[in-house]
């Protein structure tokens, strides 16, 4: 895939983003890629991920071409379950735009829209990638909440044991894919290179197969609670703005950056605290299958140059 992006590459920069002629660069399944698609899509992600407008034109058209692909494979996914791009309730869907504004420090969607304008930015695109991914969580959701397993009692009572000393983490994550472990270090180091070079951020957008990869990989605070006895001792040593080593989780492996540490208040609702943990580990379990459902349909689906 990396050797055909940088054929694809080498084509489009002949391309001139303002003239009529839009070629066709990629065919995902039957669907395809344009390059003014490839344009648009670079021109949001600086847009969105102002860290990107410091990384070479080769990175970013590697970043750009991934993210179109990826969208264009849930798209694809989502309308065998539904027959349009359409969300009901759309509240909830202004309520993560509004949201998504306030992080770039707009004050209301109208400011945002303007601004948008005037970047070029299709807003109605926009907006359907957050239907896409609402859809697809739901789809994900239907296959896999059956399966989401959580001890209420068991994390009660570890909650109980660690109250007086308990710590807390503000993670971000990588989580990766390989076809043979053989590769594994190799391109352990290769992230690991581009992290140093792009900043974790914009790696997360080049090699995370994550949903949180739409968030810069952003998992915010975890208690140690939740976190595996083994990665948190690993955690504990590391110094703040430093990385793991690869983990094996079910979807792949991961990569865990360490963004803060603090401790936690030993005043604590114990119930509020359960519930509030149960729901970021099925959140966190609905992401591990997310991303092993997301792998397992971009293998049957044909990524080809016309």
């Amino acid at each position: 895939m990396k050797k055909l992006a940088i054929l694809l590459f080498l084509i489009l920069i002949s391309f001139n983003a303002n003239t009529t002629e839009n070629k066709i660069i990629l065919k995902v399944d039957n669907d395809i890629i344009t390059s003014l698609d490839i344009f648009e899509e670079i021109n949001n992600l600086k847009f969105f991920n102002q860290n990107l407008r410091n990384i070479n034109n080769e990175e970013i058209y590697q970043i750009g071409l991934n993210s179109l692909i990826n969208y264009k494979i849930k798209k694809q996914e989502v309308l065998k379950y539904f027959n349009k791009i359409e969300i009901e309730n759309k509240d909830y869907i202004k309520s993560i735009i509004e949201n998504n504004a306030k992080k770039l420090n707009f004050k209301n969607i109208s400011d945002f829209k303007k601004v948008l304008k005037e970047k070029n930015i299709n807003y109605e695109n926009y907006e359907e990638k957050i239907k896409v991914n609402i859809l697809w969580n739901q789809i994900i959701y239907s296959k896999y909440n059956n399966q989401l397993k959580v001890n209420e009692i068991e994390l009660k009572e570890k909650i109980k044991r660690q109250n007086d000393n308990k710590k807390s983490f503000n993670l971000s994550e990588i989580v990766f894919q390989i076809e043979n472990l053989d590769d594994l270090k190799d391109t352990y180091e290769t992230i690991k290179s581009d992290i140093n070079k792009l900043g974790f951020q914009n790696a997360v957008l080049k090699y995370s197969v994550s949903n949180t990869s739409n968030e810069g990989g952003d998992l915010g605070w975890v208690d140690e609670t939740l976190i595996n006895n083994k990665i948190l001792e690993e955690l504990k040593a590391m110094s703040i703005g430093s990385i793991t080593n690869p983990i094996r989780i079910p979807s792949g492996f991961l990569i865990l950056k360490v963004k803060d540490v603090k401790k936690i208040e030993t005043d604590l609702d114990i119930d509020q605290e359960v519930k509030r943990l149960i729901n970021y580990e099925k959140e966190k379990q609905l992401n591990s299958y997310a991303s092993m459902y997301f792998n397992k349909i971009k293998k049957n689906v044909k990524i080809n140059a016309p």
